[in-house]
């Protein structure tokens, strides 16, 4: 299925595609095509070989790697607006993870294979492309190692304030669109303890849960007791 003018203007804002010119970007797309999914549907499973990177136009895409004996860990969730595997485009091989929708999912594939031969047509295309995925590689190792030194309360605060938008009223709300299980495999925390925390979060006024609803009651002392840290977990 070709790509609406809407997934064009849209997609250039991805921070792969943002600083191409307008022709070399016209030119990527002709390598993309429409994939939709199903809740629960397989995309690619890890160690596959690499086919596609990915951006999200609608739905939820879960990335998560399973250990020897079937666990399973999420390494991230994508949603619209964000991209992903592109970095398997570079290092070749297969894909690290597993990626399965979590709710109906309407992607843009980019083929890989097409791509690369693309950006060895012209080094500087290249090393512009390598220049964007650096800064957005330095900005994720920051933010993993931001993570890995929080607690597991702090990380949650951090989640809830990152992922808060507006709603009509103007109250800042966090929608749980993947499965409050997901979340707190992504966060690092038993599900016992997410939703304990979500417990003490609300007997001290900060949030109110309202089914797949957190609404913020007071983001500016959420970042104080982040900061300051709750009762040891």
């Amino acid at each position: 299925m070709p790509l609406t003018e809407q997934d064009l203007a849209l997609m250039r804002r991805c921070y792969l595609f943002a600083g191409m010119a307008e022709a070399d970007y016209r030119e990527v797309v002709e390598y993309a095509h429409t994939v939709r999914l199903t809740s629960g549907q397989t995309l690619f499973q890890q160690d596959t070989p690499f086919t596609a990177l990915y951006w999200v136009a609608e739905g939820m895409i879960r990335l998560y790697r399973v250990s020897p004996h079937g666990e399973e860990k999420v390494i991230d969730l994508i949603g619209p607006g964000r991209s992903f595997a592109e970095a398997v485009m570079f290092m070749g091989g297969n894909y690290p993870v597993c990626a399965s929708a979590l709710a109906p999912s309407r992607l843009i594939a980019i083929d890989g294979v097409r791509l690369r031969q693309w950006l060895a047509q012209d080094t500087a295309r290249c090393f512009r492309l390598m220049a964007v995925m650096s800064m957005r590689m330095h900005k994720l190792v920051g933010d993993i190692e931001q993570l890995t030194l929080m607690k597991g309360t702090d990380r949650l605060l951090q989640y809830l304030l990152d992922h808060a938008d507006p709603d009509e009223a103007g109250r800042q709300v966090v929608e749980l669109e993947a499965p409050k299980l997901v979340i707190a495999s992504r966060l690092g925390i038993k599900p016992e303890t997410f939703s304990r925390l979500l417990h003490k979060l609300s007997d001290q006024r900060l949030i109110e849960v309202h089914e797949n609803r957190v609404y913020l009651l007071d983001p500016e002392r959420m970042l104080r007791v982040g900061h300051a840290g709750l009762a040891a977990e």
